[in-house]
């Protein structure tokens, strides 16, 4: 039972990074230093997580054991490649359903119909190796060296309930987009 909660918490703790890195990248690096636009909060939930983010994690991960990548260039390339037809076929779906585009990159260059470009492309690229080379590791490292800590496991009660909070609350008051 305990290895099981183990899985859990590491599971749901990798997530909630993701969650927060994503927030942190739209928030940050997308409005304020690259936009210039000052501070936005890009989420849908009140709190610095991105969920979006958290799940394409998972995704990204079960595509690079599927496809056994491991090594740092591959890790790149797969994943430009993956996040550049994520978008794409994101952008499609959100217009299938009518709902005003998230994202237009018509004055990028190299862009396709506005909905995806190579420097966003490269830039997604980069976060995923970011993630799946250096993040990871280190977060597995540090979930294994508190493992049985009770601060560790307070942290996690406290940020987990935080963000199930939010999320309850978005979907009962609505999204802030």
């Amino acid at each position: 039972m305990k290895n099981k909660f183990n899985l859990f918490r590491d599971m749901m703790e990798w997530f909630l990074a993701y969650c927060f890195f994503g927030w942190v990248y739209e928030s940050v690096w997308c409005c304020m230093i690259y936009h210039r636009r000052g501070f936005i909060n890009r989420g849908f939930l009140f709190g610095p997580w991105l969920p979006i983010y958290g799940i394409g994690f998972f995704i990204i991960l079960g595509i690079f054991k599927l496809l056994k990548v491991k090594k740092h260039i591959p890790v790149f390339i797969v994943g430009t490649i993956v996040a550049v037809l994520a978008e794409l076929i994101a952008s499609y779906i959100i217009d299938m359903a009518g709902g005003e585009p998230m994202w237009d990159y018509t004055g990028y260059f190299m862009n396709f119909d506005g909905r995806i470009a190579l420097v966003p492309g490269l830039m997604f690229g980069l976060l995923i190796w970011v993630a799946i080379c250096l993040i990871q590791p280190l977060l597995i490292k540090l979930q294994t060296r508190f493992r049985d800590s009770k601060v560790h496991m307070i942290g996690f009660v406290i940020i987990a309930s935080l963000f199930f909070i939010d999320l309850i609350a978005r979907i009962w008051l609505g999204s802030n987009i």
